[in-house]
């Protein structure tokens, strides 16, 4: 017969470390030092990419895009949203017919990583010519970005856009 005197407590202080797990996960750092500098390396391309895209060259956004059945797509322009690659990648193109020669100024509010996800949420100011046409036009846009670090690294896995409306309902607090 074994004897338990000893290792009684010893479980359950390993239950109760098990236990707390979640709870000092929240309040740890985000990230590692490397992490971090790995995710904000590929959020510069993201963001060098998608200036590209508003200039009416979508392929290099194309090629940090996740191939997965389960990227999803809700573009500036409206519509029902694309939802897998299938779907992504032939609206990126379509965007080449919308903008050229544009410019791209971003202000992050937030971003996060912690292990194989991360996120961004930003303000995007594109100025920007629709092809054909001489006159600039400005677009205003609230988005979050969230990426998946895969086999071969960092890719897209969604984009939510939308245009910063004048806000409807109660007034905004004055600053």
């Amino acid at each position: 017969m074994m004897k338990w005197t000893n290792i009684g407590p010893r479980i359950v202080f390993v239950v109760c470390c098990v236990a707390a797990l979640p709870a000092v996960s929240l309040g740890c750092p985000q990230a590692g030092a490397q992490e971090r500098a790995e995710f904000d390396a590929f959020f510069d391309k993201v963001t060098k990419a998608e200036a590209e895209l508003f200039r009416g060259r979508p392929e290099s956004l194309k090629a940090l895009w996740s191939r997965a059945f389960d990227v999803t797509l809700f573009g500036v322009s409206g519509g029902s949203g694309e939802h897998g690659w299938e779907q992504v990648g032939p609206r990126l193109d379509w965007t080449n017919t919308q903008y050229s020669d544009g410019t791209l100024t971003v202000e992050r509010i937030a971003s996060y990583v912690d292990g194989n996800l991360g996120y961004v949420v930003q303000r995007e100011k594109v100025r920007f010519k629709v092809p054909g046409h001489t006159q600039e036009s400005i677009l205003e846009i609230r988005a979050t970005w969230i990426f998946r670090r895969e086999r071969d690294g960092w890719r897209i896995i969604h984009r939510h856009a939308d245009s910063q409306m004048k806000r409807q309902g109660p007034a905004e607090r004055k600053k």
